[in-house]
C-alpha cells in the first residue's frame, strides 16, 4: 500500500506516477508527467537517493541501449537525419524516468495499489464514455467523435479502446481476487465500449487480453462466460451504432485476395508492405530511427493508396515492423535480444511466472504480430511502454528466487 508515514510526498509520487495513465486523455497526454519524472529523477541520482547500482535500473539500461545502438547506426544514410538524432537524445532520458518510477515503487506505491488504481482509472473512463453514449456529450462535455463513435474524454483522438484493451491484463488481475462475475461483468462493458469506438484492432486486443490471461492462469471455465459475453456485447453495440454494425460485419466474410484484406486492414497492408521495401532493401540499418514518413515514396508502389501523400502514412502503424524499416536488422536483433532477456530475467520468480505476469501480458500484447498497434518511440506512448516495462521489471524483482540465480546482468 501507499506509505502513509510520508503523506503528502506519497500522494504526490503515487499522482505523478499514474498520471502517465489518467493523463492520457488531455491533449499534452503523458509528456508533462515525464519530463517531470525526468526531472525528479536527476535529483534523485545527484543525491543518491536512488543508486544506479540497482538491478531494475541496469536492466532498463540493456534494453535501452538495445533500442539506442540500431538507432545511432542508423543514423548514417537517415531519410530524417534530425529526427534520428532526436529519437538518440530522447532514449537515454528514459534512465532518468525509470529512476524515479523505481524510486516511487519501493518507497510508496505497492503493485497491489497500483492495480487497483488502473482499475479505478479503467473503470471511469467506461462510466463517462457510457454517460457519453447515452447523453451525446459525457461528464467533460466531449462529443461523439465525428458524430457516432464513442472515445469518453479521449476528445482528440481514438484512443479509448486502445488503453481499455492494453490495460485489461492489469484489470482482469486485480478482479480476480473478488470473483470470475466482476471479470464478466467487465468484460461485457469494456467490450460494448470497445466495439462502440469502432477500432476493430482494440477489439482484437480485448480478444487476446482475454485469451492470454485464460491460457496462462488456466481460468478455462471461464471462457464459457466469456464467449456469450463478447457475442452479446456485439449485438449491443452493433444494434446502437452504424459504425460498429459495419466494423463487425467486416469479420463475417474471408477476404480472398490483396485488395480485399488491403481493403479490411484500413490499407495497412499497403503501409506494411513499403516497410518490408525499406527492410529488404536496406536490410542493415534501415531507413533511419523515426525517418518512416519521409522515406514512404521512395519505396511504396505507384499502386499504394498513400503514395505522393506520406502525411497520411507518417508511421508504420505497428512496432515491429517499424523497427525493422527504420534500424533495420540490427533493430529486430536488438528487439530479438530485449525478448529473450525479459524472459531469461522473468523466468526464476516465485510468485509470478512466466504469462502469468499481467505486465508481461501487456508488453506482449504491445508487440504481437497480427494486429495493428502504435509505434514505440512517440511522445505519447513511449512513456507508457517504459512505464510498462519498469512494472514488469519491478515484479520480477521483488519475487526473484536469489538462491537460484545469481544479480548478473
Amino acid at each position: 500500500m501507499i506509505n502513509m508515514k510520508y503523506t503528502w510526498p506519497a500522494f504526490l509520487s503515487v499522482l505523478l506516477l499514474t498520471a502517465l495513465i489518467w493523463a492520457e486523455p488531455l491533449s499534452g497526454g503523458a509528456r508533462a508527467p515525464s519530463v517531470i519524472l525526468m526531472l525528479m529523477g536527476i535529483v534523485l541520482i545527484a543525491k543518491k537517493f536512488f543508486l544506479l547500482t540497482d538491478l531494475r535500473w541496469q536492466r532498463m539500461l540493456v534494453i535501452l541501449a538495445l533500442f539506442w545502438l540500431p538507432t545511432a547506426i542508423s543514423l548514417f544514410g537517415s531519410y530524417a537525419p534530425d529526427k534520428t538524432l532526436d529519437l538518440l537524445v530522447l532514449l537515454p532520458l528514459f534512465l532518468l524516468f525509470s529512476a524515479s518510477v523505481l524510486y516511487i515503487f519501493d518507497h510508496y506505491l505497492s503493485q497491489n495499489t497500483l492495480q487497483i488504481i488502473i482499475t479505478a482509472i479503467c473503470v471511469f473512463w467506461l462510466a463517462d464514455a457510457t454517460i457519453q453514449f447515452f447523453f451525446d456529450k459525457d461528464i467533460f462535455g466531449v462529443e461523439r467523435y465525428e458524430g457516432n463513435r464513442i472515445v469518453g474524454p479521449f476528445a482528440e483522438h481514438l484512443r479509448l479502446g486502445l488503453f481499455i484493451s492494453i490495460l485489461l491484463p492489469v484489470v482482469l488481475a486485480y478482479l480476480e481476487r473478488h470473483g470470475w462475475g466482476w471479470q464478466v461483468l467487465y468484460l461485457l462493458v469494456a467490450t460494448t465500449i470497445v466495439l462502440l469506438t469502432g477500432v476493430r484492432t482494440d477489439l482484437l486486443t480485448v480478444i487476446l487480453a482475454v485469451g492470454l490471461y485464460i491460457i496462462s492462469n488456466r481460468k478455462y471455465r471461464l471462457l464459457l462466460a466469456v464467449l456469450p459475453v463478447i457475442v452479446f456485447a456485439g449485438i449491443l453495440a452493433g444494434s446502437n451504432s452504424d459504425i460498429s454494425e459495419s466494423k463487425l460485419k467486416s469479420f463475417s466474410n474471408v477476404p480472398s485476395n490483396y485488395e480485399q484484406w488491403n481493403k479490411l486492414s484500413s490499407y495497412r497492408l499497403d503501409i506494411w508492405s513499403t516497410g518490408w521495401n525499406m527492410l529488404k532493401l536496406n536490410p542493415v540499418t534501415g531507413v533511419g530511427g523515426r525517418s518512416f514518413s519521409s522515406a514512404y515514396n521512395d519505396y511504396s508502389s505507384e499502386g499504394n493508396i498513400f503514395h505522393d501523400e506520406a502525411s497520411s502514412a507518417y508511421h508504420a502503424h505497428h512496432p515491429v515492423i517499424s523497427i525493422a524499416a527504420e534500424t533495420g536488422g540490427l533493430g529486430l536483433l536488438g528487439l530479438c535480444a530485449i525478448i529473450i532477456l525479459l524472459w531469461r530475467w522473468g523466468r526464476h520468480s516465485t510468485n509470478v511466472r512466466g504469462l502469468s505476469n499481467p505486465w508481461a501480458q501487456i508488453l506482449l500484447l504491445m508487440i504481437f504480430p497480427i494486429q495493428s498497434m502504435p509505434i514505440l518511440f512517440t511522445l505519447w506512448w513511449f512513456p507508457v511502454v517504459t512505464f510498462i516495462l519498469a512494472c514488469y521489471l519491478h515484479s520480477i524483482h521483488t519475487h526473484v528466487n536469489y538462491q537460484h540465480t545469481d544479480n548478473r546482468l
